[in-house]
């Protein structure tokens, strides 16, 4: 019988190493192989998902399978509201307004003194007192729509009025009220940045002007992607359809209960004040009648417009005007009416702008009106409107919407393609109007089909 002698340290370490030579390599190598294994099954699970991805975009795009309501949208803000009242109405507009929160002040504001009511401006975006003076001076009927909107800049103005075509309401006649603030505001860079813009842009057709809209590399890409594939095009709309999904299971599964004080608006707010700041409830936003026997108040907002002067930027002033001159042709191409007026606003408002660039401004819209051949009017007159006329250094309480609604009525009097417009216009909804309460004879009989 043979007894192996014990092995030594040295051996011991040199036998490991001779293993280590030889499975080390073999191990790298079936390791190398399952990694190349796995990154080419991970490369083909992509290819086949890109495939896919690639083909139901093009089927969708042909078929369209979903027919999704862009006027749906989770953010309920001023523009939203605007288009919500503006899609239920059954009633004919043949007047539309345009313009920034000035526009809703003084028309707004004027309407609770006239109708010695309160307003509610998620749902109310009419200018009966405007109405009325339009009447008396031009003869006829007239229904009024207001499309202004708090910080509508004139890139919101177009996309609006493209909107309210896109409802099937077609005004014949268009007031748009614009303030140096629409073209200088320190806080916009891009027009992008409106809340008006975020709901607006799904709906009207910006081929033609994304360039000026679209700044940033990754927003022009994020336009082109939405305008092309219809995955991505659609992705909020599929987003919204799956939540009310969701959200209907589980109303059923966890019903609510009974008895217990549910969640509002109100304690949103309270909670969560920065969380869709922009978005406005039913009474969120309300428009008290003015006593005209007491004194109006007034807000110093000057610094408040200190941050939205102190850096104007021309370039954003040039976007801005080629937005107002888009608008131009659009109206010239629906055969709709423009009224160009610069707002009223106060001298320390100005002040805070700067006269030479308020100069600037004024002179650029009288050259857009002869140019363009668009009635333009400069309604800020110092010596009609005091500080008893304004809530604040730039929007009109009750009186002075008053003051601003009479000479506005009486300086489009004055101007030949506007008379004409408004008299046709409101003469043609009067006798629309006188046909539409005539009723059907019972025995009136046609071979046509109604």
């Amino acid at each position: 019988m043979t007894v192996k002698a014990p092995r030594n340290t040295i051996e011991i370490l040199a036998e490991s190493i001779r293993a280590e030579d030889h499975v080390g390599p073999l191990t790298e190598q079936v390791l190398d192989e399952s990694t190349r294994k796995y990154k080419d099954g991970r490369r083909s699970v992509f290819n086949v998902a890109l495939a896919i991805f690639i083909a139901a975009n093009l089927l969708m795009s042909f078929t369209t399978p979903f027919d999704f309501d862009k006027f749906k949208f989770p953010y309920e803000g001023w523009a939203w509201w605007t288009f919500n009242d503006l899609r239920k109405s059954k009633a004919e507009y043949n007047v539309a307004l345009l313009g920034s929160s000035l526009m809703v002040s003084a028309v707004n504001n004027s309407d609770a003194m006239y109708m010695q009511k309160e307003l509610n401006l998620a749902n109310y975006h009419h200018a009966v007192y405007f109405d009325k003076l339009l009447a008396e001076k031009f003869g006829g009927t007239f229904k009024t729509y207001n499309l202004a909107g708090p910080g509508q800049m004139p890139s919101d103005a177009y996309m609006t009025l493209q909107t309210m075509l896109k409802t099937h309401q077609r005004p014949d006649v268009v007031v748009y009220g614009v303030a140096p603030r629409d073209f200088y505001d320190s806080s916009m860079i891009t027009p992008v940045d409106t809340e008006a813009f975020r709901f607006l842009h799904r709906l009207v057709n910006l081929d033609d002007s994304w360039g000026k809209v679209f700044k940033s590399p990754w927003d022009k890409l994020n336009f082109i992607l939405e305008r092309d594939c219809y995955l991505y095009q659609n992705a909020l709309d599929i987003h919204m359809l799956a939540h009310e999904k969701v959200e209907s299971v589980l109303d059923k599964v966890f019903p609510k209960p009974i008895g217990k004080k549910q969640f509002t608006y109100w304690d949103r707010i309270k909670l969560l004040p920065e969380y869709k700041a922009g978005e406005i409830h039913p009474l969120a936003v309300v428009v008290h009648p003015q006593d005209p026997n007491e004194p109006p108040t007034f807000s110093d907002n000057t610094p408040e417009y200190r941050e939205r002067y102190k850096n104007p930027d021309l370039h954003m002033y040039k976007i801005q005007h080629y937005f107002l001159l888009k608008l131009v042709e659009l109206c010239k191409r629906e055969r709709i009416e423009l009224v160009v007026v610069n707002m009223p606003i106060t001298l320390d408002n100005i002040r805070v702008l700067g006269s030479y660039r308020y100069m600037g401004y004024v002179n650029a819209l009288r050259t857009m009106a002869v140019e363009h051949k668009v009635p333009a009017f400069d309604l800020n007159d110092f010596a009609l409107y005091t500080q008893n006329d304004y809530h604040d250094g730039v929007h009109l309480n009750a009186f002075g919407g008053n003051k601003f609604l009479h000479q506005l009525v009486n300086i489009m009097s004055g101007t030949f393609s506007t008379t004409l417009a408004l008299e046709a216009s409101g003469n043609h909804m009067e006798r629309r109007k006188a046909l539409a309460k005539q009723a059907t004879p019972h025995e009136f009989k046609t071979d046509i089909p109604l």
